[in-house]
């Protein structure tokens, strides 16, 4: 299915505040999640970036979460 909006989001070693922008991204976009995907660019962050990303790609399976 070809998605109707990509959201990009670079980022290095700010996992605290990319986890704040993944809990407000998940209510802005609540009920289009099938057609959105969200891109997030980690830059090698050597900080808890992965383990946020997982946790949102856990939590809502909705949309494509990719690291």
């Amino acid at each position: 299915m070809k998605k109707l909006i990509t959201i990009a989001i670079p980022t290095f070693n700010r996992s605290s505040l990319l986890n704040n922008q993944l809990a407000w991204l998940a209510q802005a976009i609540q009920g289009f999640e099938p057609e959105c995907e969200v891109l997030v660019s980690d830059n090698c962050s050597n900080d808890d970036t992965r383990k946020v990303v997982h946790y949102w790609q856990k939590k809502i399976r909705k949309y494509h979460i990719l690291l």
